[in-house]
């Protein structure tokens, strides 16, 4: 090779080592995991977002921006914490918390329930099933949803919140005796107390809150109610008085056979 072609090598080698290549930034993939919507209740309080942050730096973080004055005490670190005030309107609010990192963007919208609100996850989806006993041509079932759920006596638990609902619906045709499926539909509370296909009669459902020790003060008796069964979860709203209620429960409800 001449002298002169060498020469023409070595510039370009050399414009190839100092060509800038793409940051790592760019080549991350930002992902939030703990969803891009978050439903809070009005008190308030700390709470979490978790990600996952690949093909970044090691020890790289994103950064996180909200405009909101009362979400406040941003921290990042392995998940991404904050506080939030009391909500004391009668109106909930929303906000969006952004992250960032490099290109990647995401946002997860923050929304606090009103002071007239009450949210819960339950943990606990069951109940009976009672055939036609109460209800000719329809079948009876008596579902609880609940934070805690019983007992292994089947007994309330201390500090717990239980939603009551005596529905009619479909009969079950399977095997008896075991587990029955809580047909899937929407079930709508009814003030006349006559069995209905597709309700939830208002006599026998309530709502109660126990305290520390088991109990229940009272049983609250239902104003406007709907359940609503996917074969994902269910969703349950009603309310009490100047109180709405929302209850969420992922997956399908365990119901006994009770017929014999």
């Amino acid at each position: 090779m001449n002298k002169l072609l060498l020469s023409f090598a070595t510039i370009a080698l050399l414009f190839a080592a100092c060509e800038p290549s793409a940051p790592a930034e760019e080549n991350a993939t930002l992902t939030i995991t703990s969803g891009n919507t978050m439903e809070i209740s009005h008190e308030g309080g700390s709470f979490e977002i978790t990600y996952t942050l690949e093909g970044a730096k090691e020890g790289a973080k994103p950064t996180v921006n909200c405009i909101a004055e009362w979400i406040t005490d941003i921290t990042v670190d392995e998940t991404i914490t904050f506080n939030t005030t009391a909500n004391e309107g009668n109106e909930p609010r929303f906000a969006p918390i952004v992250v960032n990192y490099g290109s990647n963007m995401q946002q997860v919208i923050i929304k606090q329930l009103a002071s007239n609100e009450a949210a819960l996850k339950a943990t606990y989806f069951g109940g009976e099933y009672y055939g036609s006993i109460y209800s000719a041509g329809m079948g009876n079932y008596y579902v609880f949803l609940s934070d805690n759920g019983f007992n292994d006596k089947g007994m309330d638990m201390p500090n717990s919140k239980y939603y009551c609902m005596d529905l009619y619906g479909p009969l079950y045709e399977g095997p008896d005796g075991g587990e029955i499926t809580l047909p899937l539909g929407t079930y709508t509370l009814n003030t006349d107390n006559t069995p209905q296909m597709w309700t939830m009669g208002w006599k026998y459902s309530h709502y109660r809150e126990t305290d520390s020790t088991g109990m229940s003060p009272e049983e609250v008796a239902l104003d406007h109610a709907t359940l609503v069964v996917t074969e994902e979860g269910a969703t349950f709203e009603c309310s009490t008085g100047d109180i709405k209620h929302r209850v969420v429960f992922n997956g399908q409800a365990t119901i006994i056979d009770a017929r014999y």
